[in-house]
């Protein structure tokens, strides 16, 4: 018999008049969730006993809750992301409603529905009852839409105004929100694009999770500043007295990162890391903060990492291996500590630089394990730098050349290509070396000649880049892009993270992790080139944004062929190149003439002219 269309709308009236469940989020998932193979390390039913910093969390986003919107500031790999496809989960079966998710970009957030939301729905049959398969005829499945009774899930992207800007919405969950753009399509900020669109619904939940980033830049930083400030107090199982984890007590036998525990800072007990089970189940949230009454806000290391994760050891082995090189530092501690990172604040000293010159000869030094190339077009030349790098990318500039010729014309090409097969001697017993990788840059000066010539030459591993700035654009992407006048693969590389990387290892003055090496050959123009540019803070619409900048009379040249040679490297590691592999397999040949390794001799330390405020993470 059919059904009426008034009795379907009739039933539809009803069932919004029914007020929301008394069922939390948290059990929901302890009921109902199962974890898949293939989005989960642990595939099986969800256990919020797991991982108990979770529960309140969810079940702040549960409408019982007075909780009007979620902030966690996590470290990596916490479940964050999990707390938030929980909620997904509890809004399609119990709660019903629009909801939008919200990925730093749009490509993430295709990625993410076929990944994660994909899972969710397929793993757990109430879920997947409720959403019809993609296969069926107007099913309102898509990538990036999710129909249920009485509600959707849309996805989008930060960077899309259209997917922020269009119907209301009582959810909304924005994962790495540090990450997002400062600008969506020139209409403004996509965090508060997205938030305007929950303005209809007085029991709206919003929830925004991330690790955070810069000091001063970071969005959750910021949210997690207007809420109660919560903290996750757990007790010592010696002494019972309650604290929150902390780096500073992390200690560890001399030589051994691996063993580390954990000191109590009252009993002095040392705590292993399978006590942190107990620790979590027994934990508690606390606010430090009065907030507004309506803001929930959680900060989390990865110091509470559940055991069979992330072990005190792997963290102390991890910080062990970067807390020399301020870039990759940089990433622990956002990850790990889950805190900001404070830039240094004064401008490295071109001048200063040129004191710790060195002469290593003809051969490449001893620790070279690859080369790679950073080539700059220019109206009227091609400039190209040789980098040799070794273990933890320490490297090494092994020349400069400025190619003069007009880039319209095959010559200057020629001389480039010459250059770039020059095989080069090592001071090791091995076959003279090759680049093994070079970046031109193609968004600039002579485009389609740049795209010709990377064309042909795809397997040496000469590619075509173009430079991205802003804060989230990795150095190297997953795929490169072929929608261009050449046809080509073009690789978009963050420009600004390698920057980062490269100003801040300028400051390391002990050879070493991330160290850079320059020849005796460089002169007082080439520092000048290479330190021309600095972060500047503007304002867009309320909004700092962090941009590097130079004088209109400086040039950078030098800066940017780093730039792209250092982009090359990580091409090569994203095609699974093992650099400190390749280090130690070089190491096994003896030098040339039982020679001093060259590269060591004549070294001397920077000596800034001004003192250098360091992070309290060195």
């Amino acid at each position: 018999m059919a059904i009426s269309a008034a009795r379907i709308y009739e039933d539809a009236f009803l069932q919004g008049l029914m007020p929301d469940p008394h069922l939390t989020v948290s059990e929901w998932a302890d009921e109902h969730r199962m974890l898949s193979s293939v989005a989960s390390g642990e595939p099986g039913p969800w256990r919020t006993d797991r991982t108990p910093y979770l529960q309140e969390v969810m079940d702040s986003l549960s409408p019982s809750s007075p909780i009007e919107r979620v902030v966690a500031m996590f470290g990596s790999q916490l479940g964050k992301t999990e707390c938030g496809l929980n909620w997904v989960g509890y809004v399609i079966h119990h709660a019903p409603g629009p909801m939008l998710m919200v990925q730093p970009t749009v490509e993430m957030a295709k990625r993410y529905s076929k990944q994660r939301v994909g899972p969710l729905i397929e793993s757990s049959s109430e879920i997947r009852e409720r959403v019809k398969p993609a296969r069926s005829r107007d099913s309102g499945n898509t990538v990036l839409s999710k129909e249920f009774p009485g509600g959707i899930l849309l996805m989008t992207g930060a960077n899309s105004a259209v997917g922020l800007s269009s119907a209301p919405i009582r959810y909304l969950f924005m994962d790495e929100v540090d990450r997002f753009p400062g600008d969506a399509d020139g209409e403004g900020d996509p965090v508060a694009l997205a938030i305007q669109r929950t303005a209809n619904f007085s029991n709206r939940k919003v929830l925004l999770t991330s690790t955070p980033t810069i000091k001063g830049f970071s969005r959750i930083e910021a949210a997690y500043a207007e809420s109660d400030q919560r903290q996750f107090w757990v007790p010592c199982p010696e002494c019972g007295e309650f604290q929150v984890l902390t780096w500073a007590q992390v200690k560890w036998p001399h030589g051994e990162r691996k063993a580390a525990f954990y000191l109590c800072p009252h009993c002095e007990a040392e705590l292993a890391d399978h006590q942190k089970g107990w620790m979590l189940e027994n934990g508690v949230w606390r606010a430090a903060a009065a907030g507004d009454g309506k803001t929930a806000g959680f900060h989390l290391s990865s110091l509470y990492s559940p055991h069979g994760w992330t072990s005190w050891g792997d963290i102390a082995v991890e910080h062990g291996l970067v807390h020399k090189d301020p870039s990759r530092l940089k990433t622990w501690v956002n990850t790990k500590m889950g805190q900001c990172w404070e830039e240094q604040g004064d401008r490295i000293d071109g001048e200063g630089l040129m004191e710790r010159r060195e002469v290593w000869g003809e051969l490449l030094p001893a620790d070279v394990a690859v080369l790679t190339a950073g080539v700059d077009v220019q109206d009227d030349r091609l400039e190209v730098e040789i980098v040799g790098w070794g273990r933890d990318e320490e490297s090494w500039s092994i020349d400069y050349r400025v190619l003069w010729g007009d880039p319209s014309s095959p010559a200057v090409w020629e001389d480039l290509d010459n250059l770039l097969r020059h095989p080069l001697g090592h001071s090791r017993q091995l076959p003279d070396m090759t680049i093994r990788a070079a970046a031109i840059d193609t968004g600039g000066h002579h485009t389609l000649k740049s795209y010709a010539f990377c064309r042909s030459r795809q397997g040496r591993r000469i590619w075509a880049i173009k430079g991205r700035g802003g804060q989230g654009v990795p150095i190297w992407p997953r795929k490169p892009s072929t929608k261009n006048k050449g046809k080509v693969p073009l690789f978009i590389v963050g420009v600004d993270a390698c920057k980062e990387a490269i100003l801040s290892r300028l400051r390391i003055e002990e050879p070493g992790p991330g160290y850079l090496h320059f020849p005796m050959q460089r002169d007082g123009d080439y520092f000048k080139q290479l330190t021309a540019e600095s972060v500047v803070t503007r304002y867009h619409k309320g909004r700092p944004i962090r941009e590097w900048k130079k004088r209109d009379s400086d040039r950078n040249e030098a800066l940017d062929c780093r730039v792209y040679a250092m982009a090359a490297l990580q091409g090569l590691i994203a095609m699974g190149f093992r650099l400190n592999m390749a280090v130690e397999k070089i190491a096994e040949h003896p030098l040339k003439n039982a020679m001093p390794e060259p590269g060591k001799v004549q070294q001397k330390k920077i000596k800034p002219k001004r003192r250098v405020i360091q992070s309290g993470w060195m």
